[in-house]
């Protein structure tokens, strides 16, 4: 009968190791990393003193390398555009490359348990 009430419980911990091992919470950490330097950067317009914030911008431009590219030749006449391509595609890049390296993982893991 004790066996009875613990099953539910034992199949909420199994789904909870589930979900957890479906997504890990690494994969979050350089998008949002990515999204606080851009809003970090933008600072820099509103508060006058914090003008050496430009280094990030700077940081992040480099660190989204193909996709800065893009921004790059938008910069000249659409500056705003420029920069919130880098903010909304530099975050996606980040997390995609996030996935990549999980599936990638995975993949290994899988390789080694079945060979």
């Amino acid at each position: 009968m004790s066996e009875a009430r613990n099953d539910p419980m034992r199949l909420v911990q199994r789904t909870g190791m589930l979900s957890r091992q479906a997504r890990p919470d690494w994969i979050y950490f350089l998008p949002i990393l990515h999204f606080c330097a851009c809003l970090m950067s933008t600072l820099r317009f509103f508060v006058p003193g914090l003008q050496y914030l430009v280094v990030i911008w700077d940081f992040v431009m480099r660190a989204d390398f193909p996709l800065s590219l893009v921004a790059s030749a938008l910069t000249p006449q659409y500056a705003a555009l420029a920069a919130i391509w880098i903010v909304l595609a530099g975050t996606l890049w980040w997390y995609l490359l996030g996935r990549l390296v999980e599936f990638t993982l995975i993949r290994l893991k899988r390789n080694r348990m079945s060979g």
